[in-house]
């Protein structure tokens, strides 16, 4: 047999199994289209039960600020109306406070002193403040507006101990809106229809159906099963696949409903395009067949004659072939000549490719033994760093020892000292965090003419700017930023200026406000070390440091540069250096986008310092514990110590502190481990507790909360930060009891 004729058998071999199991998936296709319809049905209600449930979520959200509010506490209704209107949504969205007997005592849809209803809803008001849970209503009319809505409420009481109910009222017209959200066909129905089988919100008929009843086989089975999908005749007399599910918050029922019709419509048209499709593959088949076919025979005709010209030793002519692999064969001769000279180019690309890859295992080679050689001088940096401050604190313990006549002197060196201890310590957690990409900034508003000055203060008083003229200029200008990291960038600089300073030198600060960029400048200049350009390009490189002076006494790390950089990075500013050669100074400059002054607002009471009460202090290192003890002892707390964490439970048992204080790190067991044991007993499951610990990330904090503490300090801990912590808990306390 000819080509031809196999190639015909073969396709219809091939196509004879292909057009049985198309009638077969053309049958699954049409079913297919159908179930994926209804899944999209089920979907559109899911979509909008989330969006019912994100409304009401955020109702919550904001009953919850207005219950917080310092008005809502001293009974203010004037003030908190004013509050609550700021927060509300009109004319959708309004706020409401009952009284116990479900009266309203205040509405946000009128003005403040407009005489309310005198009935109410009692039963509603006894069930909320029952149950102490959050109450979602049906659809109910309001005594004010007249209006259609439903209320969210949730029980409150003020600071003297009165109950309430704040509730959050929403009109049909914004569920009206909420329904709508997801895009859907126009033949298709939206509805949202409360525990009662009315509706709250339709997008067909929405005037005429909102308060009516659903069809009672819909609400039939909407109350035997959480989600389902029934087949049934809408109001409007259309039969509909009509799929429901419940909102997790309110309870109400949501249904989409799409015309039988309009869904095997398009399973369907989907049945015919596959039809059509398989019809035109057969038919692409057959002319496929016979056009291949004769390209084919020609192919390998041309093939022989090659053949039989390299039998006789002539070159091939080169004949022109569709076929790629005749194609390929044919050059494959022409260029069997070739082969030496290929073999030779490749030999030689080989040998290049090794010479290339030797030296850039050198390279590599050399880096690597560089960056050992960073990492030992880093280390040796750090050692000496480390030990210059605990040899004198040492020393100054040592004379505390043996000669106690100048004890605030040896006092303020290990005072200084451990400061600077923290310092080293800070940058390098600082400098990690930043690398991780872990640093979030704490944004507000922030003077930073006064922030500088603060840290130049700080600087003075710490004696750390003593033997050296320290001048600042400032203007006022505002900026959005971080406080604390502003601090620490001014600081970094200012200590650069000091270290690389001679003594008596005069460092100037300034603060300026460049009103056409919108931007607020600082400047720190010294007169010392200046820099070479090939210093200045890498001065903000972590741990680079370039050669230090012989009137320095401290190196430091090499990260405090890097740190200032990319905090005022995070800042939305960039850090830059200047220097006009060595010996000659520096100035460093940091520019970051200024804003408008905020408003002055009052400042809040100072708080309370009578708050004092019973503390267990947990804490496996003895000197620790006792000094930390002693110092909670002269601010007036009574403090039971305790050295372990199985001992923990049973002293909290006994004298029933007010605050635990826990350290994480205990030998026997954690600190999570504690806390939760004294979560789980009932007697000391209210007794709020205070982590120390070594670790301050935010996923330390976050584990810290989980584990039910209600405070998180990072060791070391000033003892004053630590008693302005027990004190507000003591005062949350005192509140709540109240």
């Amino acid at each position: 047999m000819r080509i031809r004729t196999h190639l015909v058998l073969m396709a219809a071999a091939i196509l004879l199994p292909v057009v049985l199991a198309g009638g077969i998936a053309l049958d699954r296709i049409r079913e297919g289209e159908r179930q994926s319809a209804l899944r999209g049905l089920r979907e559109t209600v899911r979509a909008t039960a989330l969006l019912v449930d994100r409304e009401a979520q955020g109702a919550l959200s904001a009953l919850r600020v207005l219950a917080s509010s310092q008005h809502f506490e001293t009974q203010d209704l004037r003030r908190f109306h004013a509050r609550a209107s700021a927060l509300n949504q009109p004319p959708d969205g309004w706020t409401l406070l009952l009284d116990a007997e479900g009266r309203e005592v205040l509405d946000t849809l009128v003005p403040f002193g407009t005489p309310m209803p005198s009935t109410g809803e009692p039963g509603l008001a006894r069930q909320v403040l029952s149950g102490r849970q959050p109450v979602v209503t049906d659809l109910l009319p309001g005594p004010v507006s007249g209006k259609l809505r439903i209320t969210i409420n949730v029980p409150v009481m003020t600071g003297n101990g009165t109950p309430y109910v704040l509730a959050q009222a929403i009109s049909v017209e914004r569920w009206q809106q909420v329904a709508l959200q997801p895009a859907v066909p126009e033949d298709w129905i939206v509805a949202v229809i409360d525990r009662q089988g009315r509706f709250i919100a339709r997008s067909h008929m929405t005037g005429a159906l909102v308060g009516k009843p659903a069809r009672p086989e819909l609400v039939a089975a909407a109350a035997a099963a959480d989600a389902g999908m029934i087949r049934h005749f809408t109001i409007e007399g259309v039969e509909s696949y009509d799929a429901f599910a419940h909102s997790t918050l309110t309870g109400w029922t949501i249904a989409v409903a799409a015309p039988v019709a309009s869904v095997d419509a398009t399973a369907t048209r989907a049945l015919w395009l596959a039809a059509l499709g398989m019809l035109i593959a057969l038919a692409t088949a057959a002319v496929a067949a016979a056009v291949f076919g004769r390209r084919f025979i020609q192919a390998i005709d041309g093939a022989g004659r090659a053949a039989v010209s390299l039998g006789r030793g002539e070159t091939p002519r080169e004949e022109h072939s569709p076929i790629r692999e005749v194609r390929v064969l044919q050059a494959h001769l022409r260029d069997a000549g070739t082969l030496l000279e290929l073999e030779r180019h490749s030999r030689q690309a080989a040998e290049a490719e090794r010479a290339r890859l030797l030296e850039s295992e050198t390279r590599a080679r050399e880096t690597a033994q560089a960056q050992v050689l960073a990492k030992d001088q880093f280390l040796a940096m750090l050692g000496h760093e480390l030990r210059t401050p605990l040899a004198a604190i040492s020393g100054a313990a040592a004379l505390l020892e043996a000669d106690a006549t100048d004890r605030a002197r040896h006092l303020q060196i290990i005072q200084r000292q451990s400061h600077h201890l923290a310092h080293i310590v800070n940058d390098l957690l600082d400098a990690g965090r930043l690398m991780a990409g872990k640093i979030v900034l704490d944004i507000h508003p922030v003077n930073l003419a006064e922030c500088v000055n603060h840290c130049v203060q700080a600087l003075r008083a710490s004696g750390a700017a003593s033997g050296f003229e320290l001048v600042v200029r400032s203007q006022e200008v505002w900026v959005a930023g971080d406080a604390v990291r502003i601090e620490q960038i001014v600081n970094n600089l200012i200590n650069n200026a000091l270290k690389f300073s001679p003594p008596g030198a005069h460092i100037q600060v300034t603060v300026e406000h460049d009103g056409a960029a919108q931007q607020a400048v600082v400047c720190v200049s010294d007169p010392g070390a200046g820099m070479a350009p090939e210093l200045l390009e890498r001065i903000f490189e972590p741990f680079f440091q370039g050669p230090a002076p012989a009137n320095r006494t401290q190196s430091g790390l090499g990260i405090g540069l890097a740190l200032a950089a990319q905090l005022v990075a995070l800042h939305g500013g960039v850090l830059g250096a200047h220097s006009p050669g060595p010996g000659m100074g520096s100035t460093f400059r940091f520019a970051i986008p200024s804003i408008a002054a905020p408003p002055v607002v009052a400042a809040p009471a100072a708080p309370s310092s009578e708050a004092l009460g019973r503390l267990v202090y947990v804490e496996d290192n003895t000197d620790a514990r006792q000094t930390m003890a002693e110092l909670l002892r002269a601010f007036g707390y009574e403090v039971v110590e305790v050295a372990d964490g199985a001992s923990t439970l049973p002293n909290v048992l006994s004298v029933d502190p007010d605050v635990v204080v826990l350290d994480i790190g205990l030998p026997d067991m954690d600190g999570y481990e504690v806390a939760r044991r004294l979560r789980e007993h009932p007697r000391s499951r209210h007794i709020p507790c205070i982590a120390l610990t070594g670790y301050g990330q935010s996923g330390d904090k976050a584990m810290a909360a989980r584990a039910g503490f209600a405070a998180h300090l990072v060791k070391p801990v000033d003892a004053l930060e630590l008693a302005r912590a027990i004190e507000t808990l003591l005062a949350t306390s005192t509140t709540e009891r109240g």
